[in-house]
């Protein structure tokens, strides 16, 4: 028999109590046979296609599943596969027919790196198999109540849903940066009523069945994954996975987010008060990632970058909060401040032009709601 949710959940107290923790491994429900399963379906004609997909060797037998400048990732073992993000359903349900295809055994985990819905929704297409993991953070993000949201999508009228006005306020103020556009909000909006519900926002999304505080581990046919809380940064549930024998690291966008492709010498996109978590808990975050061991960088966005790509991200955090601040003791206004605070040394970072001024106004507004 499976592992039911309820029995999972049983266990997560007493896993997230101890430094690292091995999982069980789930039992599977009954699988269909590989001879039986549907056949991937043809691709559509190009003008009909969604976004690029594909399945990208890292190494070993750690793998990317890439959808446009999204990447989840996944390990195989004997056993089963380890999978962190699902990303949302149409992908998820394409990667399924993908892993069953190439490798024949099934997902045993799903390992969420944050709760926000570009991430984490799609999940039922492994759940007949898998069991869900987070942190525990995750678990009151989806308890009802306003999530933690990215992007400035703050409840500001306070009255526990997404509103339209509210959302394009964001939006329409930084297009392609902040908020989602109203496509988005109408697609979420399932009842019509005009507002988005946190559960109609997070209907694609699996709960977690096992939620941790500091870190876990994962064992699973011979092969281990330590995930690890990193602290306050885009999210306030963030999970980076470690793949100890690979050395590499696999973390979303607080390390690089939807604007970096190539170049991880980005300036972040500092949406609101830099996504409400504090200066100093983003710089932390940073040096939890430096003190792991690997030499890979497997982000949630974009290429492929290595250890040192970190260390310079945090430098420029650090050296962001620092100007800014010397500008505020100093008591120069918020308009001085962006004009002033060139950060010369980042001046060949991508969105540098398109971003600083935003940069320097998300510190600010940050400083003042946490100094």
């Amino acid at each position: 028999m499976p592992i039911s949710r309820a029995a999972a959940l049983t266990l997560a107290s007493a896993f997230a109590a101890a430094p690292f923790v091995s999982l069980p491994t789930p039992a599977l429900a009954q699988q269909t046979p590989a001879a039986q399963q549907t056949p991937a379906a043809q691709p559509p004609p190009a003008a009909q296609r969604g976004p690029a997909r594909e399945i990208i060797h890292v190494t070993g037998d750690l793998y990317r599943a890439r959808n446009g400048n999204w990447y989840a990732i996944f390990l195989v073992t004997p056993e089963g596969i380890i999978l962190g993000d699902p990303i949302n359903t149409d992908f998820a349900q394409w990667l399924r027919a993908e892993l069953d295809r190439r490798f024949e055994v099934p997902v045993r985990y799903v390992v969420y790196s944050h709760s926000h819905f570009d991430h984490a929704a799609g999940g039922r297409a492994f759940a007949d198999t898998a069991l869900f993991v987070a942190h525990e953070n995750m678990a009151r993000n989806m308890d009802g109540r306003y999530p933690q949201m990215p992007g400035d999508m703050i409840d500001r009228n306070r009255n526990g849903r997404f509103d339209l006005e509210d959302i394009m306020i964001p939006t329409e103020a930084r297009p392609g940066v902040c908020g989602f556009s109203r496509g988005f909000f109408t697609m979420f909006d399932t009842d019509g009523d005009g507002q988005v519900t946190p559960q109609e926002l997070q209907a694609d999304i699996v709960p977690p069945d096992i939620v941790y505080s500091g870190r876990m581990r994962i064992e699973l046919g011979g092969k281990v994954v330590e995930l690890v809380h990193p602290g306050l940064n885009h999210a306030d549930d963030a999970t980076v996975m470690l793949f100890p024998a690979e050395r590499v690291l696999f973390a979303t966008e607080f390390l690089a987010d939807a604007l970096v492709v190539d170049n991880i010498h980005s300036l972040p996109s500092a949406c609101g008060p830099f996504d409400g978590s504090p200066l100093a808990e983003w710089i932390k975050s940073y040096r939890t990632v430096e003190a792991l061991d690997f030499d890979v960088l497997a982000p949630g966005h974009g290429a492929l970058f290595k250890k040192s790509d970190v260390t310079d991200t945090r430098r420029y955090f650090e050296d962001l909060a620092a100007a800014v601040s010397a500008g505020m003791a100093a008591g120069t206004p918020l308009e001085e401040l962006k004009e002033n605070v060139l950060l010369d040394e980042y001046q060949d970072w991508a969105n540098y032009e398109r971003l600083r001024r935003n940069n320097v106004e998300a510190a600010y507004e940050n400083l003042m709601l946490y100094r």
